[in-house]
């Protein structure tokens, strides 16, 4: 497992992408996924919501080089960073992670979901060796769960009311949505 671990906290060049992992990255990486992470079109989707201090942020990156469970990873192209995907509560055990990723919402009009999620996914099963690659979306993440169906996650269940919009003062489900090392290489 510690040395698993340790061959995650590398960069890597997947699909076409620089992933950088959070323990690398230099000041302004730093900033530029704090700042990515508090878009509105951003925060409004995570679980957690609302924006993160500066603070709490710089807390978070200090610790990236202790995990041995999360693995985040900031992600560029030629043009610059295009978002961060993240292999969560990874499972060496059962060889299965939790996906985590958001693109950069200062790149409008780019299609960058697909190779966020084509890079992730070698990273989990090219790289990590995993079994399963797990994610959670909320079920009013349309345009998400779309994108998720095309990469080959199929639905798996849902946790029913797992989530307070405050905006719009209800609950809402998360999708729970699951691929297989076996579905990756043969859809």
């Amino acid at each position: 497992m510690a040395q698993s671990a340790l061959m995650l906290q590398q960069c890597f060049k997947l699909g076409g992408l620089t992933l950088i992992p959070f323990a690398d990255l230099d000041e302004q990486q730093v900033i530029t996924v704090w700042q990515m992470r508090n878009h509105p079109d951003v925060a409004h989707w995570m679980s957690s919501g609302g924006e993160i201090p500066f603070e709490a942020h710089l807390a978070f990156m200090a610790r990236q080089r202790q995990e041995t469970h999360n693995f985040n990873y900031l992600c560029q192209d030629a043009l610059g960073s295009i978002g961060v995907v993240s292999l969560h509560r990874l499972d060496w055990n059962n060889r299965l992670a939790w996906l985590g990723i958001y693109r950069n919402p200062s790149r409008r009009g780019e299609q960058l979901g697909a190779p966020l999620l084509a890079a992730v996914q070698q990273l989990a099963f090219d790289v990590a060796r995993l079994h399963s690659l797990k994610l959670e979306v909320a079920t009013d993440n349309e345009r998400a769960i779309q994108a998720y169906q095309r990469a080959g996650f199929r639905r798996e269940g849902a946790w029913r009311e797992a989530v307070f919009r405050q905006d719009q003062q209800r609950f809402i489900d998360l999708l729970l949505m699951g691929i297989t090392e076996q579905e990756w290489r043969h859809p």
